[in-house]
């Protein structure tokens, strides 16, 4: 009983603060976290699951086979560069303004 107790105790605050074993992702930096929260809202529209993001072709993928593809200058020689403002602010209208 006290084992049980003992599980409960360790297990339930991470529960309680929405965190499961499916859903920590590890974000390295602004940009990661804009491209995730953006991607589910994105897939989450249409009807699907966020898969990713593909930095070869700068396109949000869904599990659906759709996604949302940036055209203005988020993506160069593929790679999102995170060091430029102007590219957090573009990610951050798309993210937050959907």
């Amino acid at each position: 009983m006290q084992l049980v107790v003992f599980a409960v105790v360790l297990i339930l605050p991470s529960f309680l603060s929405g965190e499961s074993f499916i859903s920590i992702t590890q974000i390295n930096n602004e940009c990661e976290g804009l491209l995730l929260e953006g991607g589910h809202s994105e897939c989450d529209k249409q009807g699907s699951e966020f898969v990713g993001f593909d930095q070869d072709t700068c396109t949000v993928k869904c599990q659906n086979g759709r996604g949302t593809m940036f055209k203005n200058g988020v993506c160069s020689s593929g790679k999102v560069d995170c060091n430029s403002e102007a590219v957090k602010q573009k990610l951050r209208k798309w993210a937050y303004n959907m």
